[in-house]
């Protein structure tokens, strides 16, 4: 699966006013019909925690310049993950990444559990975009896109 290129983003939740945010590139759209996408998050994860009980979580897309950001939520930061970050909420309040060149904020519609992972289906209800390149996964590395979208 290494060799099949993917977007980047950063899955954030809200537990108790505590803010979560785990790096993830297996989601995708699912329907336009109610406006709905699927995240795949490791049950272990401290993250997965956050987003099942609270029931809510905010996809933000990274732009090609936030490798750091990538890095930063992949799990190398364990404890106050959003001390040097920005960000900003929306309606669910689950944070938006600033930078980020899409956000999808979700309500959890449903969950399926596979092995050692969940298919969190969100229902989006909102969302928003501005132009930028996006960060891409390929090969085991982080690398940007290089793809500008208006």
């Amino acid at each position: 699966m290494r060799h099949v290129p993917t977007g980047v983003t950063v899955v954030t939740s809200l537990k108790d006013g505590e803010p979560r945010g785990i790096t993830v590139n297996a989601f995708a759209s699912v329907s336009l019909e109610p406006p709905s996408l699927l995240i795949c998050v490791n049950r272990e994860a401290r993250s997965y925690l956050f987003i099942s009980s609270s029931r809510i979580f905010c996809v933000n897309v990274l732009a090609g310049e936030q490798r750091d950001v990538a890095d930063h939520f992949s799990g190398k930061v364990r404890e106050r993950q959003f001390a040097e970050i920005g960000y900003d909420v929306d309606v669910t309040g689950a944070p938006v990444l600033r930078g980020s060149i899409a956000h999808f904020d979700c309500e959890l519609a449903q969950e399926y559990h596979v092995g050692s992972h969940s298919i969190l289906v969100g229902r989006v209800v909102s969302c928003d975009a501005r132009a930028g390149s996006p960060l891409g996964y390929f090969n085991g590395g982080f690398h940007n896109f290089g793809i500008h979208v208006d």
